[in-house]
């Protein structure tokens, strides 16, 4: 007999894409493989899911994913957009408390990934260009107006969200983002506060409607030096 015959394991792999989790059998792979501590499932039953479901009125407000590189910060918002995304995926849940809580959320929302590579477009046209594509595959037309005739971003995300929900009555729409810092240290002053500004919006309308926003970050945002003009 062998040793590969008395242990099996899979190979750790040092870098995980959110989108891999679009495709299902990454999903369910990604699920499967994650490692969850007892601290970790305890933050996570203590703030992200109070802050993602929508059964209960809370003040529901955007959630930051905070983790250097190679600290699993990908591999858990994939995690928690699989669970929300398909509640058949609940069962590959290895922490028994976790999956308990877990499933306040499990199949209760359609999911948009996306990372944010190097870009000169604001973060507002970012977002909303991939909100739109994403509607449109799923068979909805709208179209977000122009930043210049805009006084107020929340109006027209509920107004997106009442088609949304004409088609998913059930279901709300989780927006899950990658590499939101490096996007945002690169630019310059005015240009952050602009970006700042648009994600207070989103993170407000969070608990008027069902669209939910979640965003991974390699560090607290206004620990950054390079945010510390925005820090107060």
């Amino acid at each position: 007999m062998k040793y590969k015959d008395l242990v099996q394991f899979d190979p750790i792999e040092t870098v995980v894409k959110l989108k891999d989790a679009d495709t299902k059998s990454e999903a369910e792979r990604l699920v499967k493989t994650y490692v969850m501590s007892d601290s970790m499932a305890e933050s996570l039953i203590d703030v992200v899911i109070p802050q993602l479901q929508f059964e209960q009125t809370i003040d529901n407000k955007g959630l930051f994913i905070v983790g250097n590189y190679g600290t699993g910060k990908s591999h858990l918002m994939s995690v928690i957009s699989a669970i929300a995304e398909d509640a058949g995926i609940l069962n590959l849940v290895k922490h028994d408390e976790f999956k308990k809580h877990a499933a306040n959320i499990a199949g209760k929302f359609e999911v948009l990934r996306f990372e944010i590579g190097a870009s000169k477009m604001n973060l507002r046209d970012i977002v909303l260009k991939k909100i739109e594509g994403d509607l449109k595959k799923r068979g909805i037309e709208y179209k977000f107006p122009p930043v210049d005739e805009v006084t107020d971003n929340k109006q027209y995300l509920v107004e997106m969200m009442g088609l949304f929900e004409e088609k998913y009555p059930d279901k709300g729409y989780l927006i899950v983002v990658d590499e939101l810092l490096d996007y945002l240290q690169h630019k310059k002053e005015l240009e952050i506060k602009f970006d700042l500004g648009f994600l207070r919006e989103i993170g407000e309308v969070n608990k008027n409607i069902r669209i939910r926003f979640m965003a991974g970050v390699q560090e607290t945002l206004f620990d950054n030096p390079s945010l510390s003009f925005v820090a107060k």
